[in-house]
């Protein structure tokens, strides 16, 4: 058995509906594990949503850690609750009985068949993306720096099976010693602990399809160019899955990430079938912005971007 789950505040529901939604439109089977961190009510017609389980989080109570980062954080950190429960939550649905989760936050939207994430973990047992920030720091500076501070994997997904259970606990472990942004020290929340994973243990695999986790950390090194009246991206790879965070959001309807608005509208659409408007969860969320043809001209000559990929090939030709 396999399932998909992620995190939410029961206010949060319709963001858990419409990452559901974008699962079924692929997958009409598809179960989505729901964990609510707090008590708030969460109703909704079974018939709508019949693939949504939902959990409470006095039903994980007693799972490896859970009642340590829930006493640690439930009152002076609600994001830290919902972050350091994301081994705790799939760790309790492994122990369950599924043989591979596969968790993803909630503000995630799929759009391309999926079914290869879980074909992955036929071969290794905890799965991880990587930001794909720039490589280089002669192209995007600020852009190069964020994956040393802010870390090389995105924790808004993981995939796991039961082989999986030690590296679970190990983060586990880390959020409950901290869940906070400290850069002298090397910390961002749940985050940058995944670093470590790939070295410390077996069996660990980073999915390199430039698809998956589409965000505005990746603009340059996920370039998105249409092909034959579909956006793919660097050309050739179809988008598996948009993570439409609340900085992402703004970005697109301000004219940047033109090419991916077209996907934001889809998604937009269906967020708002739940009865709901994303103006209602961002706060000053902008109308959305057409590039002017100045801003369109800049982008295409990029002449700063054309002089500083001049100096680092002639960088590595010294």
């Amino acid at each position: 058995m396999r399932t998909i789950c992620t995190i939410i505040t029961s206010d949060y529901f319709p963001y858990a509906a419409t990452l559901y939604k974008s699962l079924a439109k692929i997958n009409s089977q598809e179960l989505l594990h729901v964990l609510v961190v707090d008590e708030g009510e969460v109703e909704f017609h079974i018939a709508t949503y019949p693939g949504i389980k939902i959990t409470r989080i006095r039903n994980v109570y007693n799972v490896y850690k859970a009642d340590i980062l829930y006493n640690k954080y439930h009152t002076t950190h609600p994001d830290g609750l919902r972050w350091s429960f994301k081994p705790v939550f799939i760790t309790y649905l492994l122990e369950q009985g599924f043989e591979k989760v596969i968790f993803v936050d909630c503000d995630i939207f799929f759009f391309n068949d999926y079914h290869f994430l879980f074909t992955e973990l036929d071969s290794a047992c905890f799965l991880l993306t990587p930001a794909h920030t720039t490589r280089h720091y002669l192209l995007h500076e600020e852009e190069f720096l964020t994956a040393f501070k802010y870390g090389m994997y995105n924790a808004g997904f993981i995939g796991a099976t039961k082989k999986a259970i030690a590296i679970l606990a190990w983060w586990s472990d880390c959020c409950s010693y901290k869940i906070e942004t400290n850069f002298t020290d090397g910390l961002f929340v749940d985050q940058k602990y995944l670093d470590a994973v790939p070295v410390l243990f077996e069996n660990t695999r980073i999915i390199k399809h430039p698809g998956c986790n589409v965000a505005f950390w990746n603009q340059h090194e996920c370039k998105r160019k249409i092909v034959n009246g579909k956006v793919l991206i660097n050309g050739k790879h179809p988008i598996i899955f948009i993570h439409f965070t609340n900085k992402f959001i703004p970005e697109l309807l301000n004219g940047n990430d033109e090419l991916l608005f077209s996907s934001f509208q889809e998604y937009k659409q269906c967020f708002e079938e739940t009865g709901f408007q994303l103006k209602q969860f961002i706060v000053d969320l902008p109308e959305y912005k057409k590039p002017n043809m100045l801003s369109m001209v800049k982008k295409k000559l990029l002449v700063r971007t054309r002089f500083k990929r001049w100096l680092l090939k002639l960088s590595q030709q010294l």
